[in-house]
């Protein structure tokens, strides 16, 4: 079972800037981070697993953080 994230606006504004930021990375280079496992980021207290979404062609939070 995921556990809820409990995030403040603010932080949700810099994830949403990171996450695109990576994303643009990836799409523009051809450049993956970890592609065959999971990617951790850091937010203030909070360690949030990100993964690589084909469909989207961007980095989304994952739907099983907080296992």
């Amino acid at each position: 079972m995921s556990a809820p994230l409990s995030l403040t606006a603010e932080q949700l504004r810099k994830l949403g800037t990171v996450l695109d930021e990576l994303s643009e990375i990836t799409k523009t280079h051809g450049v993956s981070f970890t592609p065959y496992q999971r990617l951790e980021v850091g937010l203030d207290d909070n360690v949030l697993r990100v993964s690589w979404d084909e469909q989207a062609e961007a980095y989304v939070i994952d739907d099983r953080n907080g296992e």
